[in-house]
């Protein structure tokens, strides 16, 4: 779209310091990010008024004191809120249970509430945010523009007679339903397994396949051990596996050969797998919550579901699983509604339109 673009990220050992992809220049710096970020940043805008600072979170946090002195437009981007995210401050699953600190809650507001308020415009993922950030954290609504996440809709696609992934070997023939996500209690997994136990005697051949395992920023809770705990305790050891994350374009098989997606989340501000399984036309039964309701139409794209109502997820699962004219439907108005809204193209307008309203004329 015209706009020469760079990207500062964290450096990991062993990736180069400076690369150019696809004709984005690529720049990574070293711990501790916000400084070296901050100082790049400078560098490379010289502070002149025909670039465009963008954030996302709150990394380059101390940008909001040098947008006070200097003309640069500065545009933040929020991915979701810490009070959403980490509220109920204590969270529960089967025998273990997981809290946040309000400490930490409080901190992490603190920083997003001093960036944010400094930009002159605020993009959010979704109306949900748009509505956390206007009532909890007092930024103008004036000044905040909804820009949806995207996916790659050519790479994310319905596809037919490809094989299986290899970790779904054995899987043949079976009816899957699928979640892709992290294991930790707010993604709500127990309540998926145990309505696996009706599906499961409803359908025999259908079979739950999660994705995504624990990664090291959940703590030291084995969230795997216990789910699989919950599995025994509802007798669907062969209707239920869990596997750990894969590459992101890996994912593509995955939801090709899934009838079905679910995702039974407490809250997500605008989740991409959502985007990426209605891509992939596949119906979704996800949770009335945080941006998912301006993603997916009720009894048109998906079905929507309370946070951890088991006889609703059973419900929805078999409803969808037991008509296939309604699977077809609901995922081909799903691709459709993805390529009308949730393409790159057009986060790329949504964002170029926030620009063009800042920068000089």
């Amino acid at each position: 779209m015209g706009y020469e673009v760079h990207v500062i990220a964290r450096r990991s050992k062993g990736q180069p310091r400076h690369e150019s992809v696809n004709g984005v220049e690529v720049h990574r710096v070293e711990s501790p990010f916000n400084a070296t970020a901050l100082e790049l940043s400078l560098r490379l805008t010289k502070g002149q008024k025909d670039w465009v600072l963008h954030p996302h979170a709150t990394s380059a946090l101390f940008l909001n004191v040098t947008h006070r002195c200097l003309p640069t437009p500065l545009v933040c981007h929020s991915h979701g809120t810490s009070l959403s995210h980490d509220v109920p401050i204590t969270m529960t699953g089967g025998k273990v249970s997981a809290a946040s600190s309000p400490r930490r809650i409080g901190f992490h507001m603190l920083r997003e509430r001093m960036l944010w308020n400094s930009g002159d415009r605020l993009l959010v993922v979704s109306n949900a945010v748009k509505t956390d950030v206007t009532e909890h954290y007092g930024i103008d609504p004036a000044k905040i523009r909804v820009v949806y996440n995207g996916v790659d809709a050519k790479v994310f696609s319905p596809g037919d007679g490809e094989s299986s992934p290899v970790q779904m070997k054995g899987l043949e023939g079976k009816r899957v339903v699928l979640f892709v996500g992290h294991f930790g209690l707010r993604k709500g997994i127990f309540y998926l397994i145990r309505a696996m136990k009706r599906v499961h005697a409803e359908f025999p051949d259908a079979h739950l396949v999660c994705v995504g395992g624990t990664p090291s920023w959940l703590g030291r809770n084995d969230y795997t051990d216990m789910l699989k705990g919950e599995i025994q305790r509802n007798g669907v050891e062969g209707a239920v596996t869990l596997l750990d994350a894969v590459k992101n374009v890996e994912l593509v098989g995955f939801y090709r050969h899934a009838e079905v997606f679910a995702l039974p989340t407490y809250y997500e501000a605008f989740p991409k797998v959502v985007v990426e399984a209605m891509a992939c036309g596949l119906p979704v039964v996800a949770t009335d919550t945080g941006g998912i309701p301006e993603l997916v139409e009720d009894g048109v794209t998906g079905s929507l579901v309370p946070f951890g109502g088991t006889g609703e997820i059973e419900r929805s699962l078999i409803a969808v699983l037991g008509d296939a004219e309604m699977r077809a439907s609901m995922g081909k108005r799903g691709r459709e509604r993805v390529e009308a809204s949730f393409t790159w193209r057009a986060v790329a307008r949504r964002t170029k339109a926030a620009y063009d309203e800042v920068e000089p004329a």
